[in-house]
């Protein structure tokens, strides 16, 4: 379920709307990441460090596409995505989260893996561009927020972005300055992601690839060094 509370204040006790875009200072605007580098007191920015960049990339790619009533609904992750940056490991899992919910097949392997794999890169070039398939922590979370927008149904990428959360919760590298708590939103349930079919779009039958539990699965692929590193579809 969505949040209750559709507006959000700035740390000087300023209330904000969130607005599409990027943009220089918070008088021009904000939108839900640059919130959470001014809520953690880092410079003002769309990548701030405390902020997983899977999730960092999904909220942007949804803030810019939502509409405007929708937008404000995102709010209350400001708060909840600080300190959301994990380890390679939690990266990793929330990036193949993202890719099998929008699609990939990566718990099979052989040639049915590979052609997955590559024709979800291929995917991530087209809609969102070559530099996020070269950098797929971030090209997987647009990706999946583009595939969420196509659908139009707010909920489950709701769903989505309570599950990348709580993938990383038990290792978070250090505790949150604010509370996550009393934010309005439905409990996870621990069962996985609603099915998805290969082609990136929701199933009409309802069955498809699902994640088990926020899980990667064994043969997920392999994390990239950086964010400018290519990741090799063999995971060597």
């Amino acid at each position: 379920m969505g949040a209750k509370r559709e507006s959000a204040v700035i740390p000087d006790g300023t209330p904000v709307r969130l607005t599409d875009g990027g943009h220089s200072s918070p008088r021009e605007g904000v939108c839900v990441v640059e919130l959470a580098s001014l809520i953690a007191q880092e410079e003002f920015s769309d990548r701030p460090r405390c902020v997983c960049p899977v999730i960092g990339a999904f909220l942007r790619g949804w803030n810019d596409r939502a509409t405007y009533a929708e937008r404000q609904r995102l709010s209350p992750y400001a708060e909840r995505i600080v300190g959301s940056r994990g380890s390679p490991r939690v990266t990793r899992e929330r990036r193949d989260i993202c890719l099998q919910w929008a699609g990939a097949e990566l718990s099979h392997g052989g040639v049915r893996r590979l052609w997955s794999w590559g024709a979800t890169r291929v995917r991530i070039a087209i809609f969102c561009g070559l530099g996020a398939a070269v950098r797929l922590n971030e090209g997987a979370g647009d990706y999946a927020a583009r595939v969420a927008m196509a659908e139009g149904d707010a909920e489950r990428a709701f769903e989505l972005l309570d599950t990348l959360l709580a993938a990383g919760e038990e290792r978070r590298l250090g505790p949150s300055p604010v509370s996550a708590t009393g934010n309005g939103y439905a409990p996870l349930n621990g069962n996985g992601l609603p099915p998805r079919a290969r082609n990136g779009l929701p199933a009409a039958n309802g069955r498809g690839p699902t994640v088990n539990g926020g899980r990667h699965p064994v043969g997920a692929l392999e994390d990239e060094s950086s964010d400018s590193t290519t990741v090799s579809p063999t995971g060597q």
